[in-house]
């Protein structure tokens, strides 16, 4: 009884710990969820081109979160720093005046979203060619979820502020709960027949916005934290601040979201989207891992701040090589998941989906280098370097669509040269990342 409750002494002192905890158990249910969820949606279509639109389309999407120039990053890195001071004034006027100031970008995808819409011939983007579906239909369809995802978008912010508080793990508990509502309507569509992709985009982002928007409301109308939004916070000088860091992570998240989440559009547009399916379940399957590594780098970041700020090199050193020695942990389980691939995507899809060994060998490779990579982005996030970070992957951006397209013309090895693309181009930041970081901190070691 004793070593229970001193266990619970540890983890009560503890916030990154008690936030790995509290993040593990919610992305453990979380992850269980979502691959009910897609497992879910795949049979809810229940036709391969459909299902690819849809994976094709929310992959994109996510791009639309990029575009806050940086804000929610910027916004996490300030009010971390303003919170250890304990100067709340600051940290209202950091928060007021980003979510005034993150207006501008979601008005502007909003109305570009609706020009972009209704002026592209989708039937074509998406190379369909065995179902009968209307250009008006998919323009409707990618007018709503456009719209739908700028309000998610928007009202994400409080996930800074969630990270700023150490309360990470509040995040994951929202995502498990969006997840549940999600499995549940769907289910209840499915059983009353109803299989529509507008159905399906409004009932998939609202759910998110209806429990972000509950979560903003809490913790700013009822002062938590002693934290409130107000437009008499609103400070211009702080614009400056909030966008000097922001420009940097926008670059830097502009290069990540066109290195990472290409791939589905490539694959449409030059294999066609039947074979979005067999890459993208391959794919979520093996992120597995990634989403295990961010469950403790998420608290890790605010740790770097923390620890950076307060000269503690020592801890930043530990920190890293406990890092290290679970990424070896995680590369055994992607090695494992990689065997055992075709046989969890049978049981997943309830079908025998075609996966090429070759496509789950790179997916392995890739998903190892994704991960080492993430490890020292999330370490120099938190020490605000970003110019080495932007200069790698903003490289790695730029050969990667060339590679991919010159593999995909110029051999026979169809979805794995996406993949193979990818993983060259990902060789630049896991090679000089490292470096840099090694050297950074020797550099203040030395100071």
């Amino acid at each position: 009884m004793k070593k229970f409750s001193d266990v619970r002494l540890i983890i009560s002192k503890s916030p990154v710990l008690r936030n790995i905890l509290g993040i593990g158990v919610s992305r453990f249910l979380g992850i269980v969820t979502n691959f009910l969820l897609i497992g879910i949606i795949y049979r809810y279509f229940g036709n391969e081109e459909l299902n690819g639109i849809w994976l094709t389309v929310s992959s994109v999407l996510t791009w639309i979160t990029f575009f806050d120039f940086g804000m929610a990053n910027s916004l996490r890195n300030k009010l971390t720093e303003s919170m250890l001071n304990k100067d709340y004034e600051a940290s209202n006027k950091y928060i007021s005046t980003t979510y005034i100031l993150m207006l501008i970008p979601t008005l502007i995808i909003v109305f570009v979203g609706a020009i972009v819409a209704f002026i592209i011939d989708w039937t074509e983007i998406f190379n369909i060619s065995r179902i009968e579906i209307s250009e008006e239909y998919l323009s409707l369809f990618i007018f709503t979820v456009i719209t739908l995802f700028s309000l998610n978008f928007y009202f994400s912010l409080v996930y800074a502020v969630f990270h700023a508080v150490y309360k990470s793990y509040i995040i994951s508990f929202m995502q498990l709960l969006v997840n549940i509502a999600n499995i549940l309507i769907i289910l209840l569509l499915m059983f009353i027949n109803i299989s529509d992709l507008i159905i399906l985009g409004i009932t998939y982002i609202g759910t998110s916005i209806i429990v972000l928007l509950i979560s903003t409301i809490n913790i700013f109308k009822f002062k938590k934290y002693n934290l409130s939004f107000s437009i008499r916070y609103f400070n211009k000088p702080y614009i400056k601040d909030i966008l000097s860091v922001g420009i940097k992570f926008l670059i830097l998240q502009l290069a990540i979201i066109v290195l990472f989440n290409t791939d589905n559009f490539l694959i449409s547009k030059f294999l066609g989207v039947e074979h979005v399916t067999s890459y993208e379940l391959t794919y979520k399957l093996m992120s597995i891992n990634t989403i295990i590594l961010g469950i403790i780098l998420t608290p890790t970041w605010t740790k770097v701040i923390r620890e950076s700020s307060q000269g503690n090199i020592k801890e930043l050193k530990n920190t890293f090589f406990r890092l290290f020695k679970f990424y070896l942990l995680l590369i055994l389980g992607v090695i494992l998941i990689g065997f055992l691939t075709p046989f969890i995507i049978r049981i997943w899809t309830g079908d025998h989906l075609d996966i090429a060994k070759s496509l789950i060998l790179f997916m392995v490779v890739f998903t190892s280098a994704h991960m080492w990579c993430n490890i020292f982005q999330n370490i120099l996030n938190g020490l605000n370097k970003l110019k080495i970070q932007m200069y790698c992957y903003g490289l790695a951006t730029i050969i990667n669509i060339p590679v991919s397209i010159f593999l995909i013309q110029n051999t026979t090895l169809g979805v794995t040269a996406i993949i193979i693309g990818t993983v060259i181009s990902l060789c630049i930041p896991a090679i000089i990342l490292p470096i840099y970081t090694f050297n950074f901190i020797k550099k203040m070691s030395n100071d």
